[in-house]
């Protein structure tokens, strides 16, 4: 899966947004901590999920790259890696995101394949909202009582 877009903010202030609990917690889902260095844990909470995503942080790169690894909690996941990297972006300001989820088992059937490829892509477009206004919209906004 590949999402990439460009946006009217620095990197760092994306970084930030990808790499602690206040800034995911402001565009992808409410219910979630984030592990401040490599090789710490991230949890995800989702509505009616019957358990949490967790992910390893597994490279953390300032301002230009951010990596995780599925620990295996969602069916098909396991071992595969979610990847955001920041470069500048051919327009004349801003940064470009590029999102990665690849690694994705032979057998994961098509129809979960794009429903989880369209949920991306509104996670993605809602980062570049909240980097370039301030202002929180997360797709899931109480990830505990909100139905998807």
């Amino acid at each position: 899966m590949l999402h990439i877009t460009d946006v009217a903010a620095d990197a760092m202030s994306i970084y930030r947004a990808i790499t602690t609990t206040d800034g995911i917690q402001s565009f992808w889902t409410a219910d979630a901590e984030v592990g401040p260095s490599v090789g710490s844990r991230a949890r995800f909470g989702f509505p009616e999920a019957p358990v949490d995503l967790k992910m390893q942080i597994e490279t953390l790169e300032p301002g230009t790259e951010v990596r995780w690894r599925c620990l295996g909690d969602f069916p098909y996941w396991d071992g595969t890696s979610i990847e955001w990297r920041l470069s500048p972006s051919p327009a004349a300001t801003g940064t470009r995101i590029t999102f990665r989820h690849g690694g994705w088992p032979e057998d994961y059937p098509e129809a979960e394949f794009g429903l989880v490829n369209w949920v991306w892509g509104q996670v993605v477009g809602r980062l570049k909202l909240y980097v370039e206004t301030g202002r929180p919209d997360p797709v899931y906004p109480d990830a505990r009582t909100q139905v998807a």
